[in-house]
């Protein structure tokens, strides 16, 4: 039974987090924003939002090794097993300002938090993120907020003047829909990731498996199936911009709101062995931008690489237990 619960608010997060996503970028696209906004904004925080029930709802519960453990598993799933498998399929075109701008600044996000969570590198064998910590990282999320506001604007004001204003308007009927999934979606999260910490808390326990384990491979693969139906989905489409900026996006939100909100409600004090996961997630980030770099684009060659380092973290998260 416990499993079985596991599975059912895996599927409940899934299944929430496509609703959401089908609404949201529904009354994005009314409203005429551009696939790259809608990547790294629309669909980014709503495919996060499972990372993000899970690891309030743990640190609430009293498990923030969870929490930090889901949000790195998740990202370093994000890249190597999405971006790696959909690669793989598909080339995988990067736009200039998505190399230049926002991965960066993912990769930024990363080395940050390394700083943070080690404030202290001497006599000390634990790690954590303080409420202060978490106060700075909600901070730049807020400044992440308002360059994706700047975009926004930009978009729209591009849309209002390549567009007849009686084309771009909408029905009442049309929002609502989208609005109802939107709040549909959300609910079905919220509970998928109740019966999620709740059920891998006891397997950890019952199996004597770490906390941190579970969260990084279990949890984590599952909290991104919606980061890698939405991106898979988008290549196939040939909407890259979509993809990426889903992931970049994803990413940035996990780290600055999900990690930020949780040490705030719950200082987050983890064992050293998660240190090795928030390198391999530096690491992995560095290798995604080279590539992109390279010729603005992830090969199938490149995306194979992505997806044997990907396998390579969870062997190793598997064998050190």
């Amino acid at each position: 039974m416990i499993y079985l619960l596991l599975i059912a608010g895996i599927v409940l997060l899934v299944k929430g987090s496509d609703y959401m996503i089908d609404g949201a970028v529904e009354l994005s696209t009314i409203f005429g924003f551009s696939s790259l906004f809608i990547g790294l904004s629309v669909t980014a925080l709503g495919t996060s939002a499972p990372e993000a029930a899970v690891s309030i709802k743990a640190a609430i519960s009293s498990y923030p090794s969870i929490s930090f453990g889901n949000v790195l598993g998740s990202n370093i799933a994000n890249i190597g097993l999405v971006i790696g498998l959909g690669a793989l399929i598909w080339t995988v075109q990067a736009r200039e300002s998505t190399i230049k701008m926002e991965t960066p600044f993912c990769l930024i996000v990363f080395i940050l938090t390394l700083l943070l969570v080690r404030d202290d590198w001497y006599g000390r064998n634990d790690m954590d993120l303080s409420r202060l910590d978490g106060i700075i990282l909600l901070i730049l999320f807020s400044l992440y907020v308002y360059y994706l506001y700047s975009m926004a604007k930009r978009d729209r004001k591009l849309f209002y003047l390549n567009m007849d204003v009686e084309a771009i308007k909408h029905s009442k009927k049309e929002i609502l829909k989208a609005s109802v999934l939107t709040v549909v979606g959300i609910g079905g999260v919220l509970f998928g990731a109740h019966l999620i910490v709740n059920n891998a808390a006891i397997i950890a326990r019952k199996w004597g498996v770490s906390e941190i384990l579970i969260s990084v491979t279990i949890i984590a693969v599952g909290t991104s199936l919606p980061e890698a139906a939405t991106s898979l989905s988008a290549m196939k489409k040939g909407e890259s911009d979509i993809a990426i900026g889903n992931v970049v996006g994803s990413n940035i939100f996990n780290i600055l709101f999900v990690l930020g909100l949780t040490s705030v409600i719950r200082p987050i004090k983890f064992p050293l062995v998660a240190f090795k996961d928030l390198l391999i997630g530096i690491g992995i980030s560095v290798v995604f931008l080279s590539f992109a770099y390279t010729k603005s684009k992830i090969s199938r060659k490149e995306g194979g690489t992505l997806l044997l380092l990907y396998m390579f973290y969870i062997v190793f998260a598997i064998i050190r237990k």
